[in-house]
């Protein structure tokens, strides 16, 4: 009955009147473990919405309108609200707060406030851990995990779904082209920005397994005050305790194969290496086309281990993750046993 609940909540006019909304087909699907779809009333795009329930029974949803006003929302069964009842909301994230907000019930389960149009408020949501919430002299309190993923695909969604909507005022649903598309634009790398976005959906997937959901994928922003070309030219950078990791989208267009970038790797890795080196390579049980191979370096007083896992996409390009740590005394790292997760964590999410 509660998921039944769940998944009603989210099929919301998330505006000022509640009012039922059709998900639009095709468009459900699963990141970090939040919900999305894209909703539509009167056969007009409405709004995207992510949503997840907590362990309290308390669903808490996100949403996206068609001109961008964005909402959060809590919902429990056992909730009775008055029709039209305000509360006063003061919403943490993390050690930021208190953001003052006026939550409205739309239903007797379910209450809405609007979000300040602040990206600087939508960035804190998407990279906090934790979400206290007071209300009515209660805290409430939620993990954030994923949200980094699920709300920048909530908003990619809307602007898909919305300029859709412009181009065919009467359906949300793509009208056939008569001409080619524009070539989406790629980086430095060659990886173009819906890549990046799809590798990002990725990495949170897999950063939601077991122990790695100690991990956390970094901002553009922490990712530049690390002052490091390697990361701020990777597509996905993330970090734990005592490991950082990234994902590298490597183009088809490289005309490499997984054994080539491997030994590109190793190669750089050794060259780079002011100490003493090592390398090795790792056979892969699970994909006889999947290459693992480290690294490791001794200078000085310092040793780092390096940990590559290259992954064959069907278009012909690859992912390259990679993870980085100190070593321990005796050679030993953390890495060595996050590697050995994030290789199960990559087969569940990628099947490869």
């Amino acid at each position: 009955m509660i998921r039944t609940f769940a998944a009603a909540v989210v099929g919301l006019v998330l505006g000022a009147q509640a009012a039922w909304a059709d998900l639009i087909p095709g468009s459900k699907n699963n990141i970090a473990g939040w919900d999305i779809g894209a909703y539509t009333r009167g056969n007009k795009f409405s709004h995207c919405a992510m949503s997840t329930l907590y362990r309290s029974g308390i669903t808490m949803v996100f949403s996206v309108s068609g001109d961008y006003t964005w909402r959060v929302g809590w919902a429990h069964d056992s909730w009775q609200f008055s029709k039209g009842q305000s509360v006063p909301v003061d919403i943490y994230v993390d050690n930021v707060g208190p953001i003052s907000l006026r939550a409205n019930a739309v239903t007797e389960k379910l209450a809405l406030a609007e979000l300040p149009p602040k990206a600087a408020l939508f960035h804190l949501l998407r990279r906090g851990n934790r979400m206290t919430v007071r209300a009515g002299g209660t805290n409430y309190a939620f993990n954030l995990d994923g949200t980094y993923a699920a709300l920048t695909e909530t908003l990619a969604c809307a602007e898909r779904y919305e300029a859709i909507a412009s181009s065919s005022p009467t359906s949300p649903m793509p009208r056939q082209q008569t001409a080619p598309p524009p070539q989406p634009e790629r980086n430095a790398r060659g990886s173009t920005a819906e890549e990046r976005l799809e590798a990002t959906k990725i990495v949170a997937n897999i950063l939601s397994h077991g122990e790695l959901s100690n991990f956390r994928i970094l901002t553009a922003r922490e990712i530049a005050e690390m002052k490091s070309s390697y990361l701020s030219s990777s597509d996905v950078v993330w970090r734990g305790e005592g490991v950082i990791g990234t994902l590298r989208i490597i183009a088809s267009s490289a005309n490499a194969s997984a054994r080539q970038i491997a030994a590109a790797v190793v190669s750089d890795d050794t060259k780079n290496c002011k100490g003493q080196s090592v390398s090795g390579s790792t056979k892969d049980v699970k994909n006889p086309e999947v290459v693992r191979v480290f690294t490791g370096c001794q200078d000085g007083d310092a040793a780092y281990q390096f940990y590559y896992t290259i992954v064959p996409l069907d278009d012909g390009a690859f992912y390259l993750f990679a993870t980085a740590s100190k070593a321990a005394t005796g050679g030993k790292s953390e890495g060595a046993k996050v590697e050995a997760m994030l290789r199960d964590a990559v087969f569940d999410v990628m099947g490869r």
